[in-house]
């Protein structure tokens, strides 16, 4: 196979370590011994229990039923607003901005609410309506200038949602700072069992034979440098970690050059 398919030292933990994640131990001890308990303990009840009451095991949100009752997710972001992420250690910032991403884009559909896409809300992404720490952001801004510019964590893109059937799957709980490396690798690895992210299949050949295709969601095509390393590393490298090891040894055994497409992405609203 020449696509050099073999999984190099990019794991999990290669990846955490790149943005600092892996390092934090002696902020975090500093935390504790300051104030007697980690600073985001608790920041992210309120949305743990928004998500597990309007989300169902399907990752489809019951968007009607949060429209009725909102109180909590607007406690929850009255507290995003309140929390300087500055003050989390480098775990708590990343599960911070997930979170807050993920929140600020309820917040935003159950607004204008029935839709059936986020792209028929104007500027969408582009308008500044969300407080977090004091300061006004848009989705554009905390996706691309902090998560992705401040964190290099190519998996915030397992774990952030656009309310779309073609996004990644929303979870029913809050993503935690003590839990953020294991989460964002198991996001990873449900992002690759789904066939609308991922499939791996033989095709028969125009020319005969047969052909390898392995098709992927257009978000690793859209964010290809995130994936590879800034384009160091074929995208097959990030892929073969997550997806099963039955798959993983079938994709290295693929004789001759293992094609890649992209699959269509569904942007109707992840709804229930």
């Amino acid at each position: 196979m020449r696509i050099l398919a073999i999984v190099q030292t990019c794991t999990a933990a290669f990846w955490l370590a790149g943005c600092g994640v892996a390092n934090s131990s002696q902020e975090w001890a500093q935390d504790v011994r300051a104030t007697g308990r980690p600073p985001g303990a608790d920041l992210h009840k309120t949305w743990d229990d928004v998500l597990r009451k309007h989300v169902d095991q399907e990752s489809l949100v019951n968007y009607k039923s949060l429209k009725g009752a909102q109180r909590s997710l607007d406690e929850y972001l009255s507290l995003l607003a309140q929390t300087d992420p500055a003050t989390l250690n480098t775990h708590g910032k990343l599960a911070y901005w997930i979170n807050a991403y993920n929140a600020f884009t309820l917040k935003l559909i159950v607004e204008h609410y029935p839709v059936k896409s986020i792209k028929d809300i104007p500027r969408c992404w582009e308008t500044k309506n969300w407080n977090a720490g004091g300061k006004m952001y848009s989705l554009n801004q905390i996706e691309h200038e902090i998560l992705r510019k401040d964190f290099e964590e190519p998996r915030i893109h397992f774990a952030i949602v656009c309310a779309s059937i073609g996004c990644p799957n929303l979870w029913d709980r809050a993503f935690t700072e003590d839990d953020i490396g294991q989460q964002l690798t198991e996001a990873g690895k449900k992002f690759f069992s789904s066939p609308k992210h991922f499939r791996f299949e033989t095709q028969k050949s125009v020319f005969g034979g047969d052909v390898a295709v392995m098709s992927l969601s257009k978000i690793l095509k859209w964010f290809k440098e995130d994936f590879t390393n800034g384009g160091k590393q074929p995208v097959t490298d990030f892929v073969l970690q997550y997806v099963d090891s039955s798959v993983a040894n079938r994709i290295s055994n693929a004789e001759g050059v293992v094609k890649i497409k992209y699959l269509s992405y569904d942007w109707g609203l992840n709804e229930k």
